[in-house]
């Protein structure tokens, strides 16, 4: 029984240092938020709206870093919904 609760301590806090490690980066969600304000949508918008959803995916904010321009960001996130609401009157 011992073991496994020093496994169990062990597992938390290997996952507690990824999220601080996480937390720290460029992309976090509050970042990149700001990255998307600045680009042009405010809340209440389609694309706003669209990145606070995919947002909480570390992979999609990944990809929206990549972009250079807030021109380029925005036209994305534009394309993002628009695929995402294609897909979702095909089901």
């Amino acid at each position: 029984m011992g073991k496994i609760v020093e496994m169990s301590e062990r597992t938390a806090a290997y996952c507690e240092s990824i999220a601080r490690r996480e937390d720290k980066s460029d992309f976090s969600i509050k970042n990149v938020m700001a990255l998307v304000k600045d680009c042009g949508p405010v809340p209440g918008t389609d694309e706003h709206f669209v990145a606070s959803l995919i947002f909480t995916r570390r992979a999609e904010r990944e990809m929206f870093m990549t972009l250079d321009t807030p021109e380029q960001r925005f036209e994305w996130l534009g394309r993002k919904h628009e695929w995402m609401t294609r897909s979702d009157a095909s089901k």
